[in-house]
């Protein structure tokens, strides 16, 4: 432990700092990441996502002992650096992740990011921004877009919520903005009770939902939320009932089973069909791969879709049980970006003037 203490100590420099900060409320983010997936429908926006990813033997050299030792359990290692790029008709965005589940042992974030926005025309960088928060934020906004596609005509319905980490709390964040008054209650599962118990105090706090930590049984959900770094199936099959709707942004949390009977007779939506199959690091994606299988040659043949190919035009149209895996989007950090760049009173534009000093925004 002591070469970990030691390793932690270099790393673990001052944050980032902030000037000219935006605040970028949870309905802001929301409206910005619909707009992100409607304007890839039309073409307008796109982007890509390259991994550099090192083998896991090089991990042991670095800690000087097996990374099993170290590293929590039921974890995907998720040792990688990762490189989003995206543009859309104004500007280009990279996002640079790194990210190791060992952080935790470390005293560190299991990941952390950088994003960096361009002006599209001359490629000049005009903004930085600590991108480990917006992350966050933009990948809670699917929280409501899934209810809005999936839960659209319930009137009230209920959420079990796993996770206690950042993208839980912003998931938790956002359906208060966009559903507040339509969730009776929202049951919480962590791999440590007093997380889940921290943050259902904290959650109701600061939501003013009824947000519960839950213990053993309690009463079948309308939405359930994965949102961990799960590297095995954690959420048990009998919550998987033929009415539920399914949001998965985490790991390997699926159960087979209730992904076959998803494709059998359910709803598939992906966030991008080609992004989560290449990734391939989801249950849905992974279901196919361990029968050395492509979720993206085979999406047509079981009606699977991507939410910017019009899969949100017909909510009323979602059979049961429904699934919906979404990965992240390059295209969303980018949207994020430009809101908040452009909130900035007294910019030079970067095209008729002289491009301004990169800026820094913590979220």
């Amino acid at each position: 432990m002591h070469l970990l203490r030691e390793r932690a100590a270099s790393v673990a420099g001052p944050g980032s700092t902030a000037s000219g900060s935006v605040d970028l409320d949870p309905r802001t983010a929301g409206r910005l990441a619909r707009q992100a997936v409607g304007e890839m429908g039309q073409g307008v926006a796109y982007g890509d996502k390259v991994v550099l990813q090192p083998r896991e033997d090089e991990l042991a050299l670095l800690l000087g002992a097996r990374a099993a030792e170290h590293c929590p359990g039921n974890q995907r290692l998720n040792w990688k650096l990762n490189a989003l790029v995206s543009a859309n008709a104004r500007y280009c965005a990279v996002k640079i992740v790194g990210s190791n589940a060992c952080n935790l042992t470390l005293g560190l974030p299991r990941s952390q990011s950088q994003l960096l926005l361009y002006d599209k025309l001359t490629m000049t960088p005009v903004a930085q921004f600590d991108g480990t928060g917006l992350s966050a934020r933009r990948t809670g906004a699917y929280a409501s877009m899934a209810v809005d596609l999936l839960l659209a005509g319930r009137r009230r319905f209920s959420v079990r919520l796993y996770g206690a980490g950042p993208v839980a709390a912003c998931v938790l964040d956002d359906l208060r903005a966009h559903h507040a008054h339509r969730i009776r209650c929202v049951d919480v599962r962590s791999r440590r009770p007093d997380s889940a118990h921290a943050f259902a105090e904290a959650g109701s706090a600061r939501t003013g939902l009824d947000v519960r930590a839950g213990h053993g049984e309690a009463e079948p959900a309308d939405l359930l939320i994965t949102a961990t770094n799960a590297a095995r199936p954690i959420v048990p099959l009998d919550a998987l009932h033929g009415d539920i709707a399914v949001l998965h942004l985490g790991g390997d949390e699926l159960p087979a089973a209730f992904i076959e009977r998803a494709l059998a007779r359910g709803t598939v939506i992906c966030d991008d069909v080609k992004s989560v199959c290449h990734r391939n690091s989801q249950s849905l994606a992974l279901y196919f791969s361990r029968q050395h299988l492509r979720l993206s040659e085979l999406a047509a043949l079981f009606r699977i879709r991507s939410l910017h190919d019009g899969a949100m035009d017909d909510p009323s149209a979602t059979s049961r049980p429904a699934l919906m895996t979404c990965v992240g989007l390059p295209v969303l950090d980018l949207y994020l970006a430009q809101w908040l760049y452009e909130q900035r009173p007294g910019d030079a534009d970067p095209v008729r003037g002289a491009a301004p000093d990169l800026l820094r925004v913590s979220d």
